[in-house]
């Protein structure tokens, strides 16, 4: 029998993917692999993407939606109308038709939730360190 440790108090479990990401299997929520780059998201090239099907989107959220029947990433924009921006054009928006998130032309399958980079590439380094 001993002392215990006054260390043990600060003892943390260790971290998982999941509970960092808040993913614990609904069926809700996939991954998708990002296809575009986007500087100003902070997306880098082949990206994994947490989304979230059952999320409601928010003002400033990166959606994942269908346009004309292609796949797109976009930014959820309510005011001053109901329109998808460019992610790194923010000049350039897709309005939707009649403010229904569900129209004919432009459905909205998920929120993005987490980005998760690859930290070995150099593609965001602007100021390299000497």
């Amino acid at each position: 029998m001993g002392f215990p440790s006054p260390a043990g108090d600060y003892v943390e479990k260790s971290v998982t993917p999941n509970e960092a990401c808040k993913w614990f299997s609904r069926p809700s929520q996939y991954l998708m692999r990002a296809g575009d780059i986007s500087w100003r998201a902070g997306i880098k090239k082949d990206a994994i993407l947490v989304v979230d099907a059952a999320r409601k989107p928010q003002e400033g959220s990166i959606v994942i939606a269908t346009v004309c029947g292609e796949f797109c990433m976009k930014r959820m924009r309510f005011y001053p109308t109901l329109s998808l921006q460019s992610l790194d054009q923010p000049d350039m928006e897709t309005l939707i038709e009649g403010g229904d998130l569900e129209g004919e032309e432009t459905i909205i399958v998920g929120v993005v939730t987490h980005i998760i980079n690859d930290a070995t590439t150099d593609e965001f380094d602007d100021i390299p360190c000497i």
